[in-house]
């Protein structure tokens, strides 16, 4: 579960950060937003499931 919630916060902060830098979000930020989510629930889910 904690995964979960790590990969939505990374989906946010991304977008957050890319609306700062350009004060607009497109498809293109958006799904490079979700995939750095993924990636980075997955990863979470990684070292939880090693430790």
């Amino acid at each position: 579960m904690q995964a979960i919630w790590f990969g939505l916060a990374i989906f946010v902060g991304w977008l957050i950060i890319d609306w700062s830098k350009e004060k607009s979000i497109s498809r293109e930020q958006v799904l490079h937003s979700v995939v750095a989510g993924i990636i980075g629930g997955a990863g979470w889910a990684l070292i939880e499931w090693i430790f």
